[in-house]
């Protein structure tokens, strides 16, 4: 995890090199002209810039917005409370708890966090100031500290090395094709293991972020606007490849028969590859690949094992449809959600008012602690819940985690250079060095994976809150103990806050995305009897998966974050165990619904209306009404679904095996229903299973 998150990928070394520049540039200008606060704008323009430019231009923006309303509020709020505490302290904890309620509930949750952060930041620093009109000017030079370095990362990234979100997803779709190309040589070659490892990364990431750069692309180029919706397909076919051939892959390693992959598998293998790299090399060409979407070469064949391989190969083929394109949806297509500036609960879900809460009183146990004992050191006790504050238990102390660890590196750091380097080499040439070289290394670590990406922002602002502390070479390093103290002492605080009170572990919130997902996959399975086989239809389905697949990815992510709480507490192991089964089985569930939807949707074309047998109908109505069930169990709801008749999943199965219905004989409905009851056994106890 640690090479993957360090180890060099195309525009890491220019974008790094970038970011040495910027910040030494202004650490120079900010000593040349005495700017206060000059320790935290290296820091903000390592967190303002982005992977590409779109981004960093859109954060920029926002964060300039933000500040300036938090800026003209800490001064509006200074003239009411003046310096009596009385009114201030609690005006403090309204400001935090706003903040942070706004972070849970707005579409752009940064946006409230930084005015919830700055107007909290600001107020803390009321009572070191001698007099009103000194305050004042702080305020307005917090405002010049946090817009200059923005908006000079904001130029940067137009300017030197630019990054564009186009060329990145162009990269992504290469490097995606290129592992299914992989994937499918080692399958054939009899290497399931080695097909499996390739794929597994990609299967946990999931399409979310082939969909953040499409939606970047398209801002930056309008010309793209027409081809949204294909690349989109490309994108949701891309994905289900990659999760068909991991599941055959996993398939195979649970057989392990010598022999197993029939000359049927084997061709429709090497089918498969072909297609894949007869995209990656459209893709080389350009982002939107021509003459590539045509029906495939390919006669799908194979008994059961190969259900997989030919729901792929039918996946390829149906990039040859119609467009249909999310922009332009066609008639009797379901109206697109409208957006919102808030959340989908925003006023319903009690949690993120809990949230706001939680951090309002550990930042405020940490404000009251350091003001208390008059010991401004350590002032980092204040900020650091309301910086290291997420959704999760277990992510928030994951990113305490990062931040001690780096400030042990930028304070280690930090020292040596006070203590040993700077002394030696007293001239600005020296000094800049310096300053290019620790903000370099924090660049390349902070444009890591977002598991590691915070330690680079915090090696960067240890070593500047040591070494940055006036306008000339350092000569205390207290600030280096008592930052690292007050660190220390806000991530307890934060962590018994968050254990004890309302606590929302990473394991509860996986749970809910998957069984959010269930019930898309129940959806998905209603679509399929529909009948309607027009290309709204298509679209409506295409949309569901597309919603599936991001909650998965989702799923994935809390799934990592519980089995750190996991190995934190030393306890809920087998929790922890039980929900990477239960991810699995959504997993293959989802694998397995898409043949039974094509085969179903292909029924639905060619019967007139009325003819769809009514044993179909209520089979689909029993696996849709299933998975519902276990979406309520695997979500530990308090009101299971009702109306269904009390059998178990397994029922499903021995109607299959008896060859009741339409199709006795449908690999597709035999995988379906084992599927169902694997889902059950492995994830599921019986006792709380009603169907």
């Amino acid at each position: 995890m640690l090479w993957d998150a360090l180890k060099p990928f195309p525009g890491r070394g220019g974008i790094t090199l970038r970011l040495a520049i910027v910040c030494t540039a202004i650490v120079l200008v900010a000593d040349t002209f005495r700017l206060p606060f000059q320790d935290l704008m290296p820091f903000f323009i390592l967190f303002i810039t982005k992977e590409e430019k779109v981004t960093t231009a859109v954060s920029a923006l926002l964060v300039l917005v933000a500040v300036t309303l938090a800026v003209g509020a800490s001064l509006l709020l200074f003239k009411c409370t003046g310096e009596r505490p009385e009114f201030r302290v609690p005006g403090i904890a309204a400001e935090i708890f706003v903040g942070m309620y706004l972070f849970r509930v707005l579409a752009i949750g940064a946006v409230g966090w930084i005015l919830g952060f700055i107007c909290a930041a600001a107020q803390s620093l009321v009572y070191l100031s001698p007099d009103p009109e000194e305050t004042v000017h702080q305020f307005l030079w917090l405002w010049v500290a946090i817009a200059f370095p923005v908006g000079l990362a904001w130029v940067a990234s137009l300017l030197i090395f630019p990054v564009s979100p186009t060329r990145l997803l162009q990269h992504e779709f290469l490097a995606g094709w290129r592992a299914v190309g992989a994937a499918t040589a080692h399958l054939a070659a009899d290497a399931p293991s080695a097909g499996a490892s390739v794929l597994h990364p990609r299967v946990k990431r999931g399409p979310t972020r082939f969909l953040k750069l499409l939606k970047l692309s398209l801002l930056e180029a309008r010309a793209l606007q027409t081809q949204g919706g294909q690349l989109t397909r490309m994108i949701l076919t891309l994905d289900k490849l990659t999760k068909l051939l991991f599941s055959y892959a996993r398939a195979q390693l649970r057989s392990r028969d010598p022999g197993a992959i029939s000359p049927a598998e084997t061709a429709l293998l090497g089918d498969l590859r072909a297609s894949a790299q007869r995209f990656e090399r459209a893709f080389e060409t350009g982002l939107v690949p021509r003459g590539v979407a045509a029906r495939s070469a390919m006669a799908p064949a194979g008994g059961f094992a190969a259900l997989p391989l030919v729901e792929a190969a039918h996946a390829i083929d149906d990039l040859g449809a119609v467009n249909t394109d999310p922009e332009n949806p066609p008639p009797g297509a379901a109206p697109r959600p409208k957006r919102s500036l808030f959340v989908a609960d925003a006023f319903r879900n009690p949690r993120h008012a809990q949230f706001a809460l939680k951090v309002t009183l550990a930042g405020m146990i940490g404000y009251l602690f350091y003001t208390a004992v008059d010991y401004y050191g350590i002032h980092t006790v204040f900020y650091t819940p309301l910086i290291i504050a997420l959704g999760s238990t277990g992510a928030s102390i994951h990113k305490g985690v990062l931040r001690i660890v780096g400030c042990v590196i930028g304070g280690a750091l930090g020292l040596i250079c006070t203590v040993w380097v700077i002394p030696r080499f007293e001239s600005l040439g020296a000094f800049l060095l310096i300053i290019f070289c620790v903000h370099g290394l924090a660049a390349w670590i902070a444009l890591g994976s977002e598991r590691i990406a915070y330690l680079g922002l915090q090696v960067a602002l240890a070593f500047d809150l040591g070494v940055l502390q006036g306008y000339g070479p350092p000569t205390k390093i207290d600030p280096l103990r008592d930052r690292f103290i007050g660190i220390m002492l806000g991530i307890c605080i934060l962590s018994v806050v968050f254990s004890l009170v309302w606590p929302e572990g990473a394991e509860s919130i996986a749970r809910e995305r998957l069984a959010g997902c269930l019930r898309a996959i129940a959806r998905l399975l209603r679509l399929s009897h529909s009948g309607n086989a027009s290309q709204s239809s298509a679209l409506q389905r295409e949309q569901v998966e597309l919603e599936i697949a991001s909650r998965l990815s989702e799923a994935h992510a809390y799934e990592e974050q519980a089995v750190f709480e996991a190995l934190l507490y030393g306890s809920g192991v087998t929790d922890a165990a039980r929900l990477e089964q239960a991810s699995a089985g959504v997993d293959d569930l989802y694998v397995a619904c898409l043949p039974w939807v094509r085969e179903q949707a292909s029924l639905g074309s060619t019967a007139q209306d009325g003819e769809r047998p009514k044993a179909g109908r209520e089979r689909t109505e029993r696996f849709a009404g299933a998975v519902e069930a276990f979406a309520d169990s695997i979500g530990r709801s308090r009101h299971p679904s009702a109306g269904w008749p009390p059998l178990r999943a397994d029922g499903l199965l021995e109607e299959t095996d008896r060859g009741t219905g339409e199709s006795p004989d449908s690999d597709s409905l035999r995988q379906l229903s084992r599927t169902l009851v694997q889902l059950q056994d492995q994830v599921i106890p019986a006792s709380r299973c009603t169907y």
